[in-house]
């Protein structure tokens, strides 16, 4: 049992007391200077009439206030050196470029085996569609200034164009160098997907061809190194092609990319690497729910389960469901494997249930709950069922519980790190929620509404085409009638990972 249950079980105002986790960071790691205990504050529950659990701000709140710590100032909340943030080129870059993770008051870990590693092409990805998603929310042109800065560093921190795996971001960075910690020398290219999904968001939202370019640049390459089963190696060489790790269930970004990048372009050309893609996740995967090589901290394990790339697995297969091909009891089957394997009741915040990352890292996490509750909103849809969006919605009410009155989202009342992508990734899966259940303060015009309900292959945004290139396109308010909805924006791509190295308790050697 999570050693929080019992202390939330009053719903009282606390600072908690944990066990050692398994995939934490040592002890010697945490007590040092910030008593990261004193920093985490579990608010009193709120309740309806019935006993239902409200949020503890609304989901507006939470959304603008967890986008404030990243865009007011956040400079100044880091803790480390400042000349560390200074890239090749002499510029100081934001924390998240190459840090995944920190102390809960900006201070980098002192010996953590991850504590200066970041995860481009997966997290990257997922600051850049928030950033974009709060873009549209909020009219906050400083929101796309940065998707779009972070955009240009990891296009400009890809692979050589002439290596075998040509002009993929690194799924790892260590210590300002692609590669390292657990990717070794190799990178990952079903997150190079992810990255290229968000790089053809931004094109739609800027304009800007180099960032069709970029993503043509990985499908191209996607395409050339696909297997004729329809998959990729999870970590591989890019320069030598040495296969590092071998399964990944993790197709579906490559599905969707090859899809996206034929009707962008008006052809079939990737249509058929996108059949071998889907038709090995359709005959595999989905059948046998082996769900497993995914996260970039994590060592290899056969008996390892995740979630994250089954629920977007579920997303295409609700997307797509026809009444003759049986898709949506494929998903409403993988759906109660991953209640069945990850999920747990959270005691205290009844009737509130949160998902647990993975079973390498088995802890229930914000990110992974609100991108379970997300999906489950879709999945209400289309079966009709009231009762699944109601518990989509008592968990979200749950998770704004995370925000703390810094406004740090946390990854969970439990954890001593504090990671980007788990914060950023609760504000993505908001936007799912005020676009989906019309609370109150979600949506600021009519407008904004009808944004988020427009769907992929809707027309590019006219920034591009009246702004050009340069920082007047850029800087532009989202247009009512062109800018991409939500619902693309939130396509669930992926998002974070545990804390600190990943992996079963004492394999790091902490």
């Amino acid at each position: 049992m999570n050693p929080l249950i019992i202390s939330l079980r009053i719903c009282v105002i606390a600072t908690i007391t944990i066990v050692n986790l398994p995939c934490q960071a040592t002890a010697g790691d945490s007590d040092g200077p910030v008593d990261w205990r004193k920093m985490m504050t579990i608010a009193s529950c709120k309740r309806d009439a019935e006993g239902k659990l409200l949020p503890l701000q609304s989901y507006d709140e939470t959304i603008r206030r967890g986008m404030s710590f990243l865009l007011d100032g956040h400079l100044k909340w880091f803790k480390g050196r400042p000349e560390i943030l200074v890239d090749e080129q002499g510029r100081t870059q934001m924390p998240w470029v190459y840090y995944s993770n920190l102390q809960h008051d900006g201070t980098p870990f002192p010996n953590s085996v991850d504590r200066f590693v970041s995860y481009p092409a997966f997290h990257h990805a997922l600051l850049i569609r928030t950033l974009l998603g709060y873009w549209h929310y909020a009219k906050d042109g400083r929101a796309l200034e940065q998707a779009v800065r972070l955009a240009d560093w990891d296009i400009a921190h890809s692979t050589p164009g002439d290596w075998p795996y040509a002009n993929l971001p690194y799924s790892t960075f260590q210590e300002k160098k692609p590669g390292g910690f657990r990717d070794q020398t190799g990178l990952m290219p079903d997150k190079a997907a992810i990255m290229a999904l968000a790089y053809l968001d931004l094109h739609r939202a800027t304009g800007q061809a180099r960032f069709l370019t970029a993503a043509e640049a990985i499908g191209a390459t996607l395409a050339k190194r696909q297997r004729p089963n329809g998959t990729w190696p999870f970590r591989v060489d890019p320069k030598t092609e040495k296969v590092i790790e071998e399964y990944t269930s993790s197709v579906i970004y490559a599905v969707r990319l090859f899809e996206g990048l034929d009707k962008r372009n008006g052809n079939q050309r990737y249509q058929r690497n996108r059949d071998l893609a889907w038709n090995w996740l359709l005959n595999g995967p989905i059948k046998t729910q082996e769900f497993r090589g995914f996260y970039e901290d994590i060592e290899p394990n056969p008996a390892g389960r995740t979630n994250y790339d089954c629920l977007d697995t579920i997303r295409y297969l609700l997307a797509n469901r026809t009444k003759e091909n049986g898709y949506l009891e494929m998903a409403k089957e993988l759906n109660a494997w991953v209640e069945k394997v990850f999920m747990d009741r959270i005691k205290g915040f009844e009737p509130a249930e949160g998902i647990r990352e993975q079973l390498q890292c088995n802890f229930v996490m914000g990110i992974h709950s609100l991108n379970w509750a997300a999906l489950q909103l879709e999945l209400a849809e289309a079966t009709h069922d009231a009762a699944l969006r109601q518990r989509a919605e008592q968990t979200a009410n749950y998770v704004t519980y995370y925000l703390q009155p810094d406004n740090r989202i946390v990854v969970g009342f439990d954890w001593n790190q504090w990671w980007y992508s788990c914060h950023s990734g609760v504000i993505l899966y908001l936007f799912d929620f005020v676009r989906k259940t019309g609370k109150p303060g979600a949506a600021q015009s009519d407008g904004w509404r009808r944004r988020m309900g427009t769907r992929p292959g809707e027309p590019d945004n006219p920034l591009g085409r009246q702004g050009g290139s340069g920082q007047a396109a850029i800087r532009a308010s989202p247009s009512a009638d062109g800018a991409p909805g939500m619902a693309e924006l939130q396509r669930p791509l992926a998002i974070r990972e545990r804390p600190q190295g990943s992996s079963p308790a004492g394999a790091d050697g902490r």
